[in-house]
């Protein structure tokens, strides 16, 4: 019963958490075009670098929030639970305050060096760079008690709050965009919302623990420092990893340029976005699983989990590669976008396939506390990304961004997944590349080409959205009839077994 009520919670995690991101993609999705309705591609290419200056400073919490999550899904007391938040909420106010600093004095050199503008002068763009810093810090505060309430399982709580935030940032913005239409007022509103945000988070999570004799222990920071220094380096390598497309591009291409490609590099997230909500989820649950030293528990997490992202990402990756340009098209409502990103959003949604496929033996490292893996590997990629990248840019201009995140996540994918899962779970390798993550893609390829070879000759003006959910309908339930027969001990959403408990709950 208690595994049961575990995996239960497990299970409404994830559900909150696709009702989170699936929000966070549908105002992407809608707001995006009004942004360009009212403020133009250029303004836009300079919204989209907020993401890229909240990406690289993600590094700078020192794995504060990684490492907070991970304790507090731990089986340890509630008051040490409360104290390891009340002193890291002390270091993460310093964090933010040298983030503002830097942001604030370097904004005249980032405004040369990148972003450059026929519509904005350097000075105008190093002004709303400043309003960034301000922001960004503000929201990188509010992770630290969003990882809290991750530790602690509460997801659905989170994601509520997250939920309101998204309406009054991205949406209502639009109200005073609408009368007046300058990137100040868009700037301006993020901060205060941003503001709010922590303020809430925080409350929320200080109900959860004891608000009295906290102190600041310099002994959880001893006991923890090599975890959220590993998890430091992890941030700080992945985050250039994950923005040198986008900064190599704002550098060496013009503002509508690096706006096109950062419209097609937000659709290409949507893989991510889908897996995302079930490896956070799962994550407490391994961290537990290994603490325990369970290590039946957590093989059969590992493949569940690992088929269920493989599942569910490849219909999406699959879907937007092949109608890229229709689904650009409805996006934006600008056909010329579509087409001088087709291309690029094929590859880069491919990367993200990959880069979905790699994350339950990233997490699962995480929860055993290793992190030299993902510190080499980042290391080499990042060695590997840059030079190929400035070079395909310069040759091939926006293309040539996509090509080398495609070929790094590829490497990354092999040697992540195997290395982590032969070194934590002997002998099932085997098992998670051929049968965890190669069937459901194949599976999802057989099912999409019979698709749209039965719809060759039944086209109209949307018919792309219907092929993509029956495509992606028909190869989640196969792909879950399939692992549930060869399962029937680590069945993915047993419902069976849910009635049975419910019934004798009521007896």
């Amino acid at each position: 019963m208690k595994v049961f009520n575990k995996v239960n919670k497990v299970t409404k995690n994830i559900i909150a958490n696709y009702i989170g991101k699936l929000w966070g993609f549908i105002s992407i999705f809608i707001f995006i075009r009004f942004y360009l309705d009212l403020l133009g591609i250029e303004s836009y290419a300079i919204i989209s670098f907020y993401t890229v200056i909240l990406g690289l400073l993600v590094f700078a919490d020192g794995g504060l929030t990684a490492t907070l999550t991970r304790e507090l899904a731990r089986d340890i007391s509630l008051i040490e639970k409360s104290n390891l938040v009340y002193t890291f909420e002390r270091l993460y106010v310093v964090v933010c305050a040298t983030i503002i600093v830097v942001v604030l004095l370097s904004a005249d050199q980032i405004s040369q060096f990148f972003l450059h503008s026929s519509h904005y002068s350097t000075y105008e763009v190093a002004y709303y760079i400043r309003l960034m810093g301000v922001g960004v810090a503000f929201q990188l505060f509010s992770t630290l008690y969003d990882g809290g309430l991750q530790g602690l399982q509460y997801q659905v709580l989170s994601n509520k709050i997250k939920i309101i935030w998204g309406v009054f940032r991205s949406g209502m913005v639009l109200l005073p965009l609408y009368f007046f239409p300058k990137l100040e007022v868009y700037f301006w509103w993020q901060i205060i919302c941003n503001v709010v945000l922590v303020l809430i988070f925080r409350n929320r999570l200080y109900n959860l623990l004891l608000k009295e004799k906290l102190f600041f222990s310099s002994q959880l920071l001893k006991d923890n420092y090599k975890y959220a220094l590993g998890m430091m380096g992890i941030a700080f390598i992945s985050a250039i990893n994950m923005q040198i497309d986008k900064l190599v591009t704002s550098k060496y291409l013009g503002l509508t340029e690096f706006g096109y490609y950062s419209i097609a590099s937000i659709l290409a997230q949507v893989p991510t976005v889908i897996a995302s909500p079930i490896i956070i989820s799962v994550f407490p649950l391994f961290t537990g699983y290994v603490s325990q030293s369970n290590i039946n528990e957590v093989s059969k997490s590992y493949h569940k989990y690992s088929f269920l992202i493989s599942a569910v990402v490849a219909p999406v990756a699959f879907c937007i590669a092949f109608y890229s340009i229709q689904l650009v098209t409805l996006w934006t409502g600008k056909p010329e976008i579509a087409q001088a990103t087709n291309y690029v959003v094929k590859l880069l949604v491919l990367g993200g396939l990959f880069l979905c496929m790699q994350l339950t033996p990233f997490y699962l490292a995480l929860a055993n506390g290793f992190t030299k893996i993902n510190l080499y590997l980042g290391c080499v990629c990042l060695l590997i990304a840059i030079p190929l990248m400035i070079f395909c840019i310069k040759n091939y201009g926006m293309l040539g961004a996509a090509i080398p995140w495609l070929f790094i996540n590829l490497i990354s994918f092999f040697i992540m997944g195997l290395y982590v899962t032969n070194r934590f779970l002997v002998g099932h390798t085997v098992k998670w590349l051929s049968f965890d993550v190669f069937l459901p893609v194949l599976i999802t390829m057989a099912v999409g080409i019979v698709v749209m070879m039965l719809s060759m000759f039944t086209k109209f003006h949307y018919a792309f959205i219907v092929e993509s959910v029956i495509i992606g309908f028909i190869s989640i339930i196969i792909n879950l009839m399939i692992y549930n027969r060869c399962n029937p001990s680590n069945k993915l959403f047993n419902f069976s077994m849910k009635q049975n408990l419910i019934r004798s709950d009521n007896k």
